[in-house]
């Protein structure tokens, strides 16, 4: 129905944050010479990108299904009080195990991309 509604809130909030941290960034990277680590606003870029990937193909999926429509109230589920309460509670229920499950992924993604540039780092101070 509407699961995608709580990864456009959080990726809008973490779109924002990203941009922000990447200001600061560059504000420390200007003070510092070289750092060799992959930045931490590129690696939110990661998340942001994708759960806005992940909002694209479940606007696409409920377009397809009739999930979603082209006039008020948009969201076929907003029809009824008692389609809404379902819809709230998919929101709240199927939403949240979606954006933990991505930020999971994620997670690990980070780990392994860290010890990777580690790894290759330390190969290279080494050649």
């Amino acid at each position: 129905m509407a699961c995608f509604v709580e990864s456009i809130v959080v990726a809008s909030v973490l779109s924002v944050a990203k941009k922000s941290i990447a200001k600061q960034e560059e504000t420390q990277k200007n003070m510092q010479e070289n750092s060799h680590k992959i930045s931490w606003s590129r690696k939110l870029g990661w998340l942001v990108n994708m759960l806005w990937g992940g909002v694209f193909l479940l606007c696409i999926e409920h377009i397809w299904h009739g999930e979603i429509v082209a006039y008020p109230p948009f969201l076929t589920a907003m029809s009824s009080p008692e389609h809404t309460q379902a819809m709230i509670y998919e929101i709240l229920t199927i939403g949240s195990a979606q954006v933990a499950l991505i930020v999971a992924i994620w997670t690990i993604m980070v780990v392994c991309a860290d010890k990777m540039y580690a790894n290759l780092a330390s190969k290279t101070q080494i050649a």
